[in-house]
């Protein structure tokens, strides 16, 4: 699954958009919507990625969640490609007023981040299974460093 299709899905849920809402407020098909979600398709033409953040236009915030997500697909492609320009790129989205507050209180240097209530659900399963087997554990420690963690 593509950062894009995860960013998108996580943006229309919490603005509790469904696929075919998110279909007429783009003027896409629904069934391109959902091959989008699927991550099937990674042909999005600029004319229907426009179409997408104006389903958003009153969400600055998720249309910066979804424009830095379209940026990692790329990025990950060049990586694949063996680009060594890609590990040059760096993507983040500057934090809004509110989210500096959050970062602020919270006191961590770490980046305030929101699943989706499905992948929430499965960390809070991963979790609950760490005092069981601590194997799963480590593996979790090393896959997180592995991919970037530090």
């Amino acid at each position: 699954m593509s950062y894009f299709s995860n960013a998108l899905q996580r943006c229309a849920e919490r603005r509790q958009l469904n696929q075919s809402d998110l279909a007429k407020r783009s003027g896409i098909s629904n069934s391109y919507i959902s091959r989008l979600y699927s991550g099937e398709s990674r042909d999005l033409s600029d004319a229907n990625f426009a179409g997408l953040l104006n389903a958003f236009a009153t969400d600055p915030a998720a249309q910066a969640e979804i424009i830095a997500a379209r940026c990692m697909d790329v990025r990950e492609i060049a990586r694949f490609a063996r680009a060594p320009g890609a590990d040059l790129v760096e993507i983040r989205v500057k934090p809004t007023e509110a989210r500096t507050k959050i970062i602020a209180q919270s006191g961590s240097d770490l980046p305030v981040v929101e699943l989706s209530h499905e992948t929430e659900r499965a960390f809070v399963w991963l979790r609950s299974q760490c005092p069981i087997n601590p194997d799963l554990e480590k593996h979790l420690v090393g896959y997180a460093k592995l991919t970037g963690m530090r």
